[in-house]
């Protein structure tokens, strides 16, 4: 009797045929009206095998459970790795090896040195601290609160815009004085000749805290010791002497690049605009009268510094522009660097807001001339230091490079209006979001900023080579006076120190233009 008939593998042939990669070769046709194609050929026990595709099932291959398999084996492999990483690093010892350090400040207190780090966050070298540090912010400050004074420090959780070198101190309980006392102690870093040079820390020591640290944001990186000189904040006593040392080898020894100087006086142009550099100095910045530079701007005199005095990286400039004598063009950030890696900046300069507030203009048609100064200086022992000038327009500016906000409320008096307004001049947007008012000041004191009436501004994404200032302020009841404007690290703020008591809207003016900049490279001068 004729039937149709098919093959059913039995589950071992087929788990074979998988693990094999073949598939059972089987042409049995099409069945129809329970008769089998001409040509149906039902294979036997014997029947060859083909390498074809695998036989799958509903649960996936198994080449692909294996590959499965082995991406997760991979993956706890690589977090082991990782985790392994993490714990060496948070119990690698930066304990310092060798005698201890120990500093006794002029209150009485005792402190070890307890090592450095290097970053933009100040996390003592400890198990406890790094730990503490690692965790989110919420959790990491209820464990600050409970876990004692092993990780307690000054001016805990802050960070720092720009990578610095942390000098680490941990207080010793063997002579706990009665109350809270405090000590603020300058610390200078030197080299392992016993230079010293860059910007001061001012480091707080608290007995209420164990950690404290100095923050040093340039160093002296061909140095293979360091040195960090202690002392005393505003107190009598020979500068020349700190009253306590510590040493520690340099975590960024190494070899760099050899920069070469260029004769000062220079020129360079920026564009049609002339800058010239007409005297680079270093030293002590010596108050009292100013007096006239060479190229007939005023400032103070910078004669050489010695060990433990507060010191400025000084230059004169002359700006003088060939396009048109409506002109008139400043400083509007200057930085010193060297080819280790160092960089000291200034971003406010005196000459340049007296010439934007119209207090003092240029000294011919189309020349600006300016003294200025940037706080610290970099070590002397390398061949050249870069000084970069980034220059703008005070007067003179493009039609496209104004920008006026108009009619805007103006909140009642202890209210705060946070409502963005956008605009956009030469492509590039800016955002007026916020506007606080406060009562008006009638006194000329210094350092008010914070009683003052407030407008913010920003440019989103902070844009290179971008300048933004404050022109001018009108309401719709009179003038304003405006008491200064700052760039603080989160925007562009004017200070306003009167507003009429009736005004409704203001009229909000700005500057946002494209800056210029030149470099010079200098030998630096040698100390005394």
């Amino acid at each position: 009797m004729e039937r149709s008939a098919r093959f059913r593998p039995s589950r071992a042939s087929r788990d074979e045929a998988t693990n094999d990669n073949y598939r059972i070769d089987i042409d049995c046709g099409r069945v129809e009206d329970g008769r089998m194609d001409e040509g149906a050929k039902v294979p036997g026990p014997d029947a060859l095998l083909k390498p074809e595709a695998r036989i799958t099932s509903g649960n996936g291959t198994s080449r692909s459970r294996s590959h499965r398999r082995k991406k997760l084996i991979r993956l706890a492999l690589a977090l082991a790795v990782a985790a392994i990483v993490v714990t060496a690093w948070l119990l690698w010892d930066r304990t310092p090896t060798g005698p201890p350090q120990i500093v006794t400040l002029p209150n009485g207190l005792e402190y070890q040195f307890a090592g450095v780090t290097y970053g933009t966050k100040n996390v003592p070298p400890s198990l406890e601290a790094k730990l503490v540090n690692s965790l989110p912010k919420g959790l990491a400050n209820m464990t600050r609160r409970y876990a004692g004074p092993k990780i307690g420090q000054y001016n805990s959780g802050a960070s720092y815009k720009e990578t610095e070198l942390f000098v680490w101190f941990q207080r010793l309980e063997t002579n706990m004085p009665l109350g809270i006392t405090s000590s603020t102690l300058a610390a200078r870093l030197a080299d392992q000749a016993g230079v010293e040079a860059g910007a001061p820390s001012y480091a707080a020591f608290a007995s209420s805290v164990v950690w404290s640290y100095a923050a040093f944001p340039v160093f002296p990186r061909r140095s293979r010791v360091l040195q960090c000189n202690l002392y005393p904040f505003g107190g009598p006593g020979n500068p020349a002497t700190p009253f306590a040392r510590v040493t520690f080898p340099n975590p960024l020894y190494g070899d760099f690049p050899q920069w070469k100087p260029e004769p000062v006086p220079a020129m360079k142009m920026a564009g049609d605009l002339e800058v010239r550099l007409d005297e680079f100095t270093a030293g002590r910045q010596q108050g009292g009268a100013t007096v006239v530079k060479a190229n007939g701007s005023r400032g103070l005199p910078v004669p050489p510094a010695i060990r433990g005095q507060d010191t400025v990286t000084a230059f004169d400039v002359s700006l003088i522009s060939w396009r048109g004598t409506n002109e008139a063009w400043v400083l509007n950030s200057a930085e010193i660097s060297d080819a280790t890696g160092n960089v000291l900046r200034n971003n406010s300069f005196h000459s340049s807001i007296n010439v934007f507030r119209g207090y003092s203009g240029p000294q011919q048609p189309g020349k600006t001339v300016c003294s200025e100064t940037i706080r610290g200086t970099l070590w002397p022992d390398e061949p050249a230091w870069r000084l970069k000038l980034e220059v703008k327009r005070a007067v003179g500016f493009a039609p496209e490079e104004v920008v006026t906000f108009k009619n805007v409320p103006v909140p009642a008096v202890g209210a705060t209006n946070a409502t963005t307004i956008t605009k956009k001049v030469g492509g590039i947007q800016i955002v007026l979001t916020k506007f606080a008012r406060r009562p008006n000041i009638t006194m000329n004191a210094l350092g008010m900023y914070e009683m003052t009436s407030q407008i913010w501004v920003e440019l989103p994404r902070k844009p290179a080579g971008v300048a933004l200032d404050f022109l001018k302020m009108t309401t719709d009841a009179g003038e304003a006076e405006q008491y200064g404007s700052g760039t603080p690290e989160f925007g562009y703020v004017v200070y306003v120190k009167t507003i009429p008591t009736n005004a409704q809207t203001v009229d909000l003016t700005f500057v946002v233009q494209k800056t210029r900049v030149v470099e010079f490279l200098v030998q630096p001068p040698k100390p005394k």
